[in-house]
C-alpha cells in the first residue's frame, strides 16, 4: 500500500512539473501572438497615416498615427521583456 502511494505521489509530482512547463510555453505563445497582432495593427496604423498624409495633410497624418504607434511600441517592449523573463525558466 505504501509503495502504491509513493508511485501516485511521484506520478502527480511529474505531472505537475509538466503542467508548469506547458503553462510557461502557453504564456510564451500568447505573448508571441500578442506581438504579432501588435505588429499587424502598427502596419495598419502606418498605412492609414500615410494615406491621410497623401490625401489630406501630413500634420493630420502624424497626429493620427503617432500616439497609437507609441502605445503599440510600448506594449511590444513590455511583452518582449515578459517573454524573456519566462523563457529561461523553461530550459
Amino acid at each position: 500500500m505504501l509503495t502504491t502511494l509513493k508511485l501516485y505521489k511521484a506520478y502527480y509530482n511529474k505531472k505537475e512539473g509538466l503542467t508548469m512547463t506547458n503553462n510557461q510555453n502557453a504564456q510564451v505563445v500568447a505573448l508571441e501572438l500578442w506581438r504579432f497582432c501588435a505588429h499587424c495593427i502598427a502596419t495598419i496604423v502606418v498605412v492609414g497615416a500615410v494615406l491621410i498624409g497623401f490625401l489630406g495633410s501630413w500634420e493630420l497624418g502624424l497626429k493620427v498615427g503617432v500616439l497609437p504607434l507609441l502605445a503599440l511600441i510600448a506594449a511590444d517592449m513590455l511583452a518582449r521583456r515578459r517573454e524573456h523573463d519566462i523563457q529561461p525558466r523553461n530550459s
